[in-house]
Formats: C-alpha cells, sequence, structure tokens
C-alpha cells in the first residue's frame, strides 16, 4: 500500500504539463523536486554503486522502501519503478538482485531490467 501512496504523492508534485498523460506513463518531474520528496518524504538516497544508462536506485534502510529513478534531458526524472521489500545489506546491488528474485514473475520488468544493466557493467 505504501507504493501506492508513494506513486500518488509523487504525481500530485508533478507539473500540469504531464496530467494529460497516460496513468501507465511514469511520474516525472524537475530532477531537483524528484530527488528532494524522495529524500524528505521517504528517507530514500541514492544507493551506493547502483548507477547505469542514466538509472538510479534510491531506498530507506528505515522504512524499507526504494525507488528506481531515471533522469531524462531538461533535467528531469522519472520514477520508473517502486517497492517497499528493501533491506539493509552489505552489498546492496546482491540484496536488490535477491529481493527482485524472491517476487518471482512479480517483479517490475524496469527493475530486472535495470539490474541486467548493474551486473552486466554496462553503466
Amino acid at each position: 500500500m505504501r507504493h501506492v501512496l508513494k506513486a500518488f504523492a509523487l504525481a500530485t508534485l508533478a507539473p500540469l504539463a504531464t496530467a494529460t498523460a497516460a496513468l501507465a506513463d511514469p511520474v516525472c518531474m524537475d530532477a531537483a523536486e524528484m530527488e528532494a520528496a524522495l529524500i524528505e518524504w521517504y528517507g530514500e538516497t541514492p544507493v551506493a554503486g547502483a548507477w547505469a544508462a542514466d538509472q538510479q536506485l534510491w531506498a530507506s534502510e528505515a522504512t524499507g522502501t526504494w525507488t528506481l529513478m531515471e533522469l531524462r534531458v531538461g533535467d528531469r526524472a522519472c520514477v520508473l519503478s517502486q517497492g517497499e521489500d528493501w533491506a539493509p545489506s552489505d552489498d546492496p546491488i546482491v540484496a536488490f538482485e535477491q529481493m527482485l528474485r524472491d517476487k518471482g514473475d512479480a517483479a517490475p520488468a524496469e527493475a530486472l531490467a535495470f539490474l541486467d544493466l548493474l551486473t552486466s557493467g554496462a553503466s
């Protein structure tokens, strides 16, 4: 439920220009606003080493939430995927991979594609 509220909260911050986009489109806004929302509302910070192809993983050990964000042209950022099952780990990439494996078929496709980028070394 928390990720649904998170998507709603991020959507309410999005500029009116994105209000006409289909609901299936990612929530996008100014990158600085996105980062501030992730930090202030969810306690998320960038995950060390989790950056590939203009995509960055943010997470909070305190709340257990995570967000996959993509930086786009014009200093825009979009939420590609999010979840609630983040857990502290000495190796956050391995923890992310295990979390997605545990979800099986329910793992978000965007998160799986990001994991492939991270583990293939194509950053």
